[in-house]
């Protein structure tokens, strides 16, 4: 199973590797209700919500729990109707009302489907926990540390996609990313150690539609001011950078040739993985020294198969795009 984070950490819950978060996909806002499905030949749809005594008026009559408590209790019901079956799971949390929902069609042929997915509804709802104000951040924090890490594993489907078709530019642009992500990582694993925190600096992570952006060559300035990048790295990385800009934008207008972007995106390979492996140390680094997120585990061990199918499982929710959907259980 995989974790969901509310957006502002209010509650966590593991959801199966096989479901996909939909409200984002198909326009809702990320908000009440939270709606999750199979990815293709859906069964039903579960759907979360969450709200405050503020927002919602509480039922007294409903079973009251503790916050950073996955034993909940629920009242559990189901609504008449000629065509669907519609299942409800209620409860209260502190000052937090609790609505979970199932719903589906049940039909000779798919009763036993129907069936296995009400079963993971009701394990899934066996770790739903509503979190204290003071874990809410932490919560936050480490669900955009996945979800970062979930885009770069996602942008190598990408990549490998454009070697094999030798699409020169799309490589370059995907090279450019993987570089910005492996020195964004950099930078907040640095100031981990600096400041010996378990946290991370969002603002390297995430970028929501309203937020200031950091650009890339900050980036590579920061990189450089915190001897991350030495100047002959920096340097590099502002030659490509131009370049890249000449390829993205100015191909047309510019006497730039199709047989240079070759060699750009070999260029770009390589210093990609120079990069890589100074994450690498860094990362190395705080396991050595007991801080930051890799303080207390080896980063470079080897994952076990479960920790692998949980990653396939945030990449298929990154692409939601069949050709590169993997099959998770």
């Amino acid at each position: 199973m995989k974790y969901f984070i509310h957006p502002d950490g209010i509650f966590e819950i593991k959801i199966p590797l096989d479901w996909h978060y939909k409200n984002e996909v198909v326009g809702y806002e990320n908000k009440s209700p939270f709606s999750f499905e199979l990815f293709q030949n859906t069964q039903g749809c579960f759907q979360i919500s969450c709200y405050h005594k503020s927002e919602q008026k509480i039922n007294p009559n409903l079973p009251k729990n503790t916050y950073n408590n996955d034993k909940l209790d629920f009242i559990k019901t189901e609504l008449p109707d000629p065509e669907f079956k519609i299942l409800l799971w209620a409860t209260v949390v502190e000052d937090y009302f609790f609505m979970a929902k199932f719903v589906c069609q049940p039909t000779k042929h798919n009763s036993n489907i129907i069936e296995k997915q009400i079963e993971k509804v009701e394990s899934s709802l066996d770790t739903l926990m509503c979190l204290s104000p003071d874990r809410r951040e932490f919560a936050i924090n480490y669900d955009r540390f996945d979800k970062f890490n979930a885009s770069l594993a996602a942008s190598f489907d990408l990549k490998n996609k454009a070697i094999k078709s030798s699409s020169f530019i799309e490589l370059i642009i995907i090279n450019a990313n993987q570089i910005d992500a492996y020195l964004r990582l950099c930078i907040v694993h640095k100031f981990q150690t600096i400041e010996n925190t378990i946290l991370f600096k969002l603002d390297y992570l995430y970028q929501g539609d309203n937020d200031k952006p950091i650009m890339e060559k900050k980036i590579y300035d920061k990189a450089k001011e915190m001897n991350i990048l030495s100047e002959e790295q920096h340097n590099k990385l502002c030659k490509l950078y131009d370049l890249r800009n000449k390829v993205v934008h100015r191909y047309i207008i510019t006497d730039i040739k199709t047989m240079e972007l070759r060699k750009i995106s070999y260029d770009y390979e390589l210093l990609c993985e120079n990069i890589r492996l100074i994450l690498a140390d860094i990362e190395t680094e705080q396991f050595e020294k007991k801080v930051g997120y890799h303080g207390s585990s080896d980063p470079h061990k080897k994952i076990d198969q479960d920790h692998v199918d949980e990653l396939f499982s945030m990449v298929n929710d990154k692409h939601f795009y069949k050709e590169f959907h993997r099959k998770v259980q």
